[in-house]
C-alpha cells in the first residue's frame, strides 16, 4: 500500500511538472466569446494550431461582455485579465482588439518572461510595440484597395467619397487608415466619427448633398442619442442607412450587409485568426533568445452583399463577387 501511494504521488508530481513545462498561451479577447467576429478569429487560430504536434496549454479569456463598457468597467476588466496573467504565467500573450492592447498588452512590452502577438486595427506604435523585443503581431487593415476596385464598376472617372463611423477606439483607428490611404483619382470629402445615432442620421443626410459614395465604418454599440445611451439595433442602423442614403453605401463589417445593407467589403476575421495561429507556431519553434518576426498587416477579405438591394440601386458587380459572397456564407438573399 505504501508503495502504491508513493507511486500515485510521484505520478501526480510528474503530471504537474509536465503541465508546467508545456508552453502556455493566453488568448485575450477584448469582447465576449459570443461575438461572431471573436468566434471567427478563434476558428482561424484553432485551424492553424491543429497543425501543432507539440504539447501546449491554451487559455482563452474575454475582457468585456457588453458593448457599453465604460472606463470603470474596462479598468476592472484589466485588473481581472492581469490577475489571469499572474496566475497562468503565459509564455505567449495574444491580446486581440484595441482595448486588449490599451488595458493589458502594452503593460508587458519588453517583459523578459513573455512574448506578445497582438491583433488590432490601431497602429502598433500607439502601444510602443515596434521598438519592443518581445512583440510581434497582425494589424487589421481595412480592405480599402478592394473597395476602390468595386468603385470602378460605378464607371465614373472621379467619385466623391464620405466616410462615417463611430467615435470610439476602433473608429479612431479606422479613420487613421482611411486618411492614410491614397484615394486618387477619387476625392475623399471627409471622415466623420459620431457619438450617437441622432448624429449618424444627420451625417447620412449631409452626405446626400456632396457625395457619390458613403463608406460605413464600425458602429457596433452606437448609443441612440445624447440622452439615451442604449445601443441602437445594428439591423435598424443598417436598414435605415441603406434606405436614407442617396450615395452608394459600402460597409466594412459583415453586420452592415447582414442587417440590410447592400454591400460590404470586410477584413476576414478568420483570416486574421489564421495569421495569429501561424505566428504562434512560429514563436513556439524559435530557439531561446531568437528574434521575433516583424509585425504584418492582415491579408484576407470578404465580400458581403444583398443582390436585391444592389439591383434597386441599379448597381451590378461581376458574378465572381456573388460567388465569393456565397462561398463565405455572406450572401444575403
Amino acid at each position: 500500500m505504501l508503495f502504491a501511494g508513493l507511486l500515485i504521488i510521484l505520478l501526480f508530481a510528474a503530471m504537474d511538472t509536465f503541465n508546467h513545462e508545456k508552453p502556455r498561451i493566453l488568448i485575450l479577447h477584448s469582447y465576449t466569446e459570443t461575438g461572431k467576429w471573436e468566434q471567427a478569429v478563434n476558428e482561424g487560430i484553432n485551424r492553424e494550431l491543429a497543425k501543432n504536434r507539440t504539447p501546449i496549454s491554451i487559455l482563452w479569456h474575454y475582457m468585456a461582455f457588453t458593448d457599453q463598457a465604460g472606463k470603470t468597467d474596462w479598468d476592472d476588466a484589466s485588473k481581472q485579465a492581469r490577475h489571469v496573467i499572474k496566475t497562468f504565467r503565459p509564455d505567449i500573450l495574444v491580446p486581440i482588439g484595441e482595448e486588449a492592447q490599451e488595458y493589458v498588452g502594452r503593460h508587458y512590452v519588453n517583459d523578459p518572461h513573455m512574448r506578445i502577438i497582438y491583433a488590432t486595427s490601431e497602429h502598433p506604435s500607439h502601444f510602443r510595440y515596434p521598438e519592443a523585443d518581445n512583440v510581434t503581431g497582425i494589424r487589421e487593415i481595412l480592405p480599402l484597395a478592394q473597395i476602390t476596385e468595386v468603385l470602378h464598376y460605378l464607371r465614373q472617372p472621379t467619385l466623391r467619397i464620405r466616410v462615417l463611423g463611430m467615435d470610439d477606439a476602433t473608429g479612431q483607428s479606422e479613420r487613421e487608415q482611411v486618411k492614410d490611404f491614397l484615394w486618387a483619382p477619387n476625392h475623399l470629402v471627409d471622415v466623420q466619427l459620431v457619438s450617437n445615432f441622432d448624429a449618424w442620421k444627420a451625417a447620412v443626410h449631409a452626405a446626400n448633398q456632396d457625395a457619390d459614395v458613403l463608406i460605413v465604418l464600425s458602429y457596433n454599440g452606437l448609443p441612440l442619442s445624447a440622452t439615451d445611451t442604449h445601443p441602437v439595433d445594428n439591423k435598424l442602423l443598417a436598414t435605415w442607412t441603406e434606405h436614407e442614403s442617396k450615395p452608394l453605401v459600402i460597409g466594412v463589417r459583415v453586420p452592415f450587409a447582414a442587417g440590410g445593407g447592400a454591400l460590404a467589403v470586410v477584413p476576414s476575421a478568420e483570416g486574421i485568426g489564421a495569421q495569429i495561429g501561424k505566428r504562434i507556431l512560429t514563436l513556439l519553434a524559435l530557439p531561446p533568445g531568437g528574434a521575433l518576426p516583424r509585425g504584418n498587416d492582415s491579408q484576407d477579405f470578404l465580400i458581403a452583399l444583398r443582390p436585391e438591394r444592389l439591383a434597386e440601386r441599379k448597381f451590378s458587380l461581376p458574378a465572381i463577387y456573388i460567388q465569393a459572397a456565397r462561398a463565405s456564407h455572406t450572401l444575403f438573399e
